[in-house]
């Protein structure tokens, strides 16, 4: 399983129409999520950065996660976003097997 942080900037009129109607994003994200695969973990609102939102979710495949993307962003409320790729203690220690195993197959440049 993969975690994605995804950080998204809301148009001028998306907040003004989350303002007056009281929507709950984190259920309509939570819906568009679920529908493509993946489990929403996280929903989170940010004051003081470049994003309004941040979402953390775990997906089996980047495809499925790119298909979130794609489907919200076209959806007209993002006027901006990042990916952020997360991973686990777990996956270090994983990876540091990985590199115990091959570390002689890289040799640096030598000056």
């Amino acid at each position: 399983m993969a975690l994605y942080m995804l950080q998204a900037k809301y148009t001028s009129e998306a907040i003004r129409n989350i303002a007056e109607s009281g929507s709950n994003r984190e259920d309509a994200a939570r819906a568009v999520v679920e529908q493509c695969g993946g489990k929403l973990l996280g929903f989170y609102g940010m004051l003081g950065q470049d994003y309004h939102i941040a979402i953390i979710v775990e997906y089996d495949d980047l495809p499925s996660y790119l298909g979130t993307v794609i489907t919200t962003v076209l959806g007209g409320a993002i006027a901006d976003f990042k990916t952020i790729v997360l991973y686990s203690s777990d996956d270090v220690v994983k990876a540091s097997a990985v590199y115990k195993a091959h570390k002689a197959a890289y040799v640096p440049p030598s000056s």
